[in-house]
């Protein structure tokens, strides 16, 4: 049984994987989801990415896809594996949205975060 536990965990750390879990607070529930690859694409779901990739030397990139591009989006993207200072975490668009009139943000002290909003056209860092 440890043999396999071992085989599932060096599985999930060579090809990644992500988890949701749930947050309430004042009545409100949102999906906290752990991303632990090296590329990720925002789902309808998602409202707090928590990075936890940290292989050293590369690089996360999470994709805003085009069809998420709702008026009101709100999402939090945080850095809880601590090393986006050397394994930076760059959240880009799939087409012709900005955030903050350019193509990219980039995530790169540890442990910090970036939020964001959509106008229904492009992203915001608030």
């Amino acid at each position: 049984m440890k043999n396999i536990l071992i085989l599932i965990f060096l599985l999930f750390s060579i090809i990644g994987y992500s988890q949701t879990s749930n947050l309430k607070q004042s009545g409100q529930t949102v999906n906290i989801t752990t991303v632990n690859a090296a590329t990720y694409d925002l789902l309808a779901t998602d409202y707090i990415l928590n990075v936890t990739y940290t292989t050293t030397g590369a690089v996360t990139s999470l994709t805003l896809p085009t069809a998420q591009t709702v008026s009101g989006r709100i999402i939090v993207i945080k850095d809880a594996g601590g090393l986006a200072g050397t394994n930076n975490i760059t959240i880009d668009t799939e087409g012709a949205e900005t955030i903050d009139g350019s193509a990219t943000a980039i995530i790169s002290s540890n442990y910090s975060s970036i939020n964001l909003y959509c106008d229904g056209t492009n992203w915001f860092i608030f």
